[in-house]
């Protein structure tokens, strides 16, 4: 399989990707979508539909860049076009393939913790304190994003709640605005699940020592996972990928894990073109990315009504 080409709507854009990577520039996209088979869709996010119905018109499979789109119209739309032309959509969601989440959905279904009483997750970076605004225009416009990092960082981990524990019951949220930028530069929803279950979702741009990390605590054990986050562990030498506390023996256990922070957005596309190959179901497809989308705009609905929203939303 080869790489046919790429397009933009930015002719800058479009002329520095062609150059960086060698590869045929179209002007138009249906172009570029009559010469291949797949594409990989990585536009401004309010584009997301409408780069989809093109794919589905031509019959190329799509690889979309994740959240599926500004909001759940959006994400049902996008369902009933790939749905009604029978292609593979598969939503890029890195977080399905790092081992360590593997392994802790194992656990889980294991029972290896009991019941499960308390999650805490948080996915965020610096990158709104280097002016984000200048580096990437789009993603600081609620038009075209959709949100700020409670979308933006927060789906990552609103999908990897989902496919651990299904959806929640209700949850309630907070959004902070921090600077100039017109969306939320840090934010926090709290969830309850079936069972008693709470769960805090933390997302951030504005975090200098900060990264994705996962605690989970049940009536038997605490699983904790770290990735980059040098705010609970400043030593990256002593970083423990993943990490079991396990009541009948008091003492942790180092579940040892390959790891390559580096490498972790280039295992979905890599999925992908194996899917297409196959012809296999994509583990991440359009259910997945609606349902993430899901609680992210649930929690927007909660931060903005100051109430708490349940589940489903109408």
């Amino acid at each position: 399989m080869s790489v046919a080409g790429v397009w933009d709507d930015d002719p800058v854009r479009l002329a520095e990707a062609a150059a960086r990577y060698g590869l045929r520039a179209f002007e138009r996209p249906e172009d570029l979508l009559a010469a291949c088979r797949a594409a990989a869709i990585c536009s401004e996010t309010a584009e997301h539909p409408r780069l989809v119905e093109l794919c589905c018109r031509a019959g190329v499979h799509v690889l979309c860049e994740k959240p599926t789109a500004i909001d759940l119209s959006g994400c049902r739309k996008i369902k009933r076009l790939v749905e009604g032309a029978g292609i593979v959509f598969y939503q890029s969601f890195p977080q399905r393939h790092i081992p360590s989440n593997l392994r802790i959905k194992q656990l889980l279904a294991e029972g290896t913790l009991g019941r499960v009483t308390h999650v805490r997750k948080r996915h965020g970076h610096h990158y709104g304190l280097l002016g984000l605004d200048r580096q990437m225009p789009w993603i600081v416009d609620p038009s075209r994003a959709g949100g700020g990092a409670l979308l933006d960082e927060g789906v990552h981990e609103s999908y990897v709640l989902d496919w651990f524990f299904g959806q929640p019951l209700s949850v309630t949220a907070e959004l902070a605005f921090h600077g100039s930028y017109p969306v939320e530069s840090s934010g926090v929803a709290l969830y309850r699940f079936p069972g008693d279950m709470l769960c805090t979702l933390e997302a951030g741009w504005n975090w200098w020592a900060g990264g994705p990390t996962t605690e989970i605590y049940g009536e038997r054990g605490v699983i904790l996972q770290y990735h980059t986050d040098c705010a609970s562990n400043s030593d990256s030498r002593r970083w423990p990928h993943l990490c079991i506390y396990r009541a009948e023996t008091t003492a942790w256990e180092l579940l040892d894990l390959p790891w390559d922070f580096a490498a972790i957005h280039t295992l979905a596309p890599r999925d992908f073109v194996s899917v297409v190959i196959e012809g296999s179901a994509p583990p991440t497809g359009i259910d997945e990315g609606l349902r993430a989308m899901a609680m992210i705009e649930g929690a927007y609905r909660a931060a903005r009504e100051r109430r708490s929203v349940s589940f489903p939303l109408d």
